[in-house]
This record gives structure tokens, sequence and C-alpha cells, in this order.
């Protein structure tokens, strides 16, 4: 989906309503800190974190920006002519965790994932089956500990199942997400490539049927004595399928009622959705010749991304702040709007942000 830009008639607003509340700050906008502030307090619990996530992400904001345009204009009084400087407004609108730029960011950041060659380590019917890839599930024991704790650990907890892996088992890449259960405690998908270790698979097929790879019970244990709860692991027959496995975690179930928990979860603890390890591509694919940005989509991303397709010459652009789609009267289907005349009661809103975002933030956005 590429970003849209479109000219707007702005309609005629209410005033806006500073009116305050504990969840919203004095624009009627969600903030994840009073929502913590609200559970931890034990003034909500975790149903509700869900419901006001679905709305923070569902209300469009957008940040703000100002810019200078500016040329030449015949002069009636000079052979010379003169330099006129006008602002543009841009108004950008926010990525949030599950919303469609957040989609929009993700899955141009995992793209090139679908490029990289596909390493196939064994089929159906081979005698013999060995692989170097694995795909591992962390589950949380609900009876170890409450659903915060879960979540205040298992960012730890995972750096020390890695630890005992890498010592194990030597060098490996790995690509992570986190995953929210229905009781909204945390586990752990891996996509793990070990760089010397290979492990012989067998055909495993359970009581209904489904079949999968797993690798020998002794590895199996051992792998299993290295994370505290119920652990999940199988063998990977091929890179491609597995990478879109796991990728479906991160992009497909963000409109999902269980995406819409898990992020509700990564949003309240503040957890990063998705990691992947800088040497994961070079590991499968030597001769992709192309660095990947592995980060998660933060608004940076969108605002270079806008700013690398304007085709105006605009000097000095400035962060006025961030402003409601509501109350500037947008659709939130509208991605990126360029005016260069607001009408007053749009300048007086902008005004009033700017010099409330420069008290509270100094200009950082």
């Amino acid at each position: 989906m590429s970003v849209t830009k479109q000219d707007v008639i702005f309609p005629l607003q209410p005033e806006v309503d500073f009116s305050l509340d504990l969840l919203r700050n004095e624009y009627g906008a969600i903030r994840s800190r009073f929502v913590r502030g609200c559970y931890f307090s034990g003034d909500i619990v975790l149903s509700d974190v869900v419901d006001l996530f679905k709305e923070w992400k569902n209300d469009a904001e957008y940040f703000i920006l100002r810019g200078t345009l500016e040329h030449t204009q015949k002069s009636f009084n000079s052979v010379n002519d003169c330099v006129v400087s006008q602002y543009i407004y841009r108004f950008i609108k926010a990525s949030k965790r599950g919303n469609d730029v957040y989609r929009y960011l993700v899955n141009e950041k995992l793209k090139p994932l679908d490029k990289i060659r596909n390493i196939t380590f064994f089929k159906d019917d081979w005698g013999e089956k060995n692989t170097k890839f694995l795909f591992v599930t962390l589950t949380y024991d609900t009876k170890k500990c409450d659903v915060e704790t879960a979540w205040k650990n298992i960012g730890n907890e995972y750096h020390l199942f890695y630890t005992k892996l890498h010592k194990e088992y030597g060098d490996f890449e790995f690509f992570r997400t986190w995953e929210s259960t229905k009781n909204f405690y945390p586990h752990v998908h891996i996509l793990i490539g070990f760089k010397d270790t290979s492990f012989p698979v067998f055909i495993h097929t359970d009581k209904k049927g489904k079949r999968s790879f797993r690798i020998p019970r002794q590895d199996k244990d051992k792998i299993s004595s290295f994370w505290h709860s119920n652990i999940d692991v199988r063998g990977i027959d091929n890179t491609g399928n597995a990478i879109k496995e796991l990728t479906k975690y991160v992009t497909k179930d963000l409109c999902s009622d269980k995406g819409n928990k898990t992020n509700a979860m990564i949003w309240m603890f503040r957890k990063q959705s998705y990691a992947i390890s800088k040497g994961f591509v070079d590991l499968i694919d030597t001769n992709f010749g192309k660095e990947i940005d592995v980060s998660e989509p933060s608004n940076s991303d969108l605002i270079k991304d806008v700013m690398c397709n304007c085709n105006q010459d605009v000097k000095n652009w400035e962060f006025i702040g961030i402003l409601r789609g509501e109350q500037l009267g947008f659709s939130s289907e509208m991605w990126v709007v360029e005016v260069k005349k607001p009408p007053p009661k749009v300048v007086d809103m902008l005004i009033y942000e700017y010099n409330r975002w420069n008290a509270l933030h100094r200009g950082r956005y």
C-alpha cells in the first residue's frame, strides 16, 4: 500500500475539548502511560487494557510538520526579482502498532525476506533427514507467577535461554516474536538457524493425525532444560516456509482478536513485537547483497518515506506537534495531507499545539 497525498477542505470544527480523565490527554486521546498507571493501581483489568488498546489503535493521530516554500516573484518597482516565502503544512498519520500504517511499514521491512533464497534441508521421501534450523515455541506456566511478572521477566528469561543454547550448540542466528495466550501470558516463537550444528529429524504423527518433524529426544530434552516451562521444538525442512510461518505472527495476525490481545500486551508492557539478528539473512543467503533493516517500524520510518516521495523543494522543516484526525476533520484513511493555507480555526489549533508540545517536550517527537 502506497502513501497517499490528498488536498483537503477543512470542515468547520467544534471547539477542542480539553476535558481530562485518567486515561486520556487533554485532547481526549488514550495514552499508554495512563493505562499502565490505572492497571497497576488496580482500577482496570487486562480485558479493559485490550479494549483501550483497540481504541488507541483506531484513533488516527497526525504528526504535523511545517516547511518553508520559496519562489521568485517579479517586482513592479525593481528590475530584480524578489524571493517570497510561504509555509506548507504536512500532516502525517502516526504509525500505531496494529493500524494500517504500521502494517504497511512492517510489510515493507519484512518484504526482503521473501526474496532470499530458500534452503531445503530434506523432503518427506528422503530416507535420512537432517536440519540446521529449528522452530521453537517457549510457553509460560501460569502457575509460575502472575501475568505482570511473566511479561516483566520474559525478556531476561529469553536471554538466559539464548545464552544456554549458545553454550551448548554454538553460534546461531534467529528471528523471534512474542505472542499472548488467551489468558494473557506471553510465549515466544523463535526460528533458529545454527551455523555448525545439524540435527537428525524424524516424522511424528500425533493423535489427531497431524504430522510434524521432530528431533531426537536427547536434544529435545537438553533444549527443554534451558527453559522453565513447556517447550515445543520442530525440525525445519526448508527456510522459506518457516520464515512465512513466523512472519504471519507479525503481519497477518495483526488484524485478529488474538493479534489485538498480543499487541495490547506488548503495548502495555513496552516490548518489541519482533527481533531479527543481524546475521540471520546472511546465514541463509550469503549472496543476497542487500542489508535488511531488521528494526521494528517507527514513526521516523514513515516520515522519511514521505519526505523521500516529496517532489517539492521545501526548506526548514519544523515539528509542530500531534493532533487527532477527529479534531482536524480527516478521514482515518488519509495518510498524508498537505495544506498551504489552513483555515483560521485550524491555525489556532496549530499554535496551541506548538506551544503545548514545546512546553512538554522541547520540540522532540
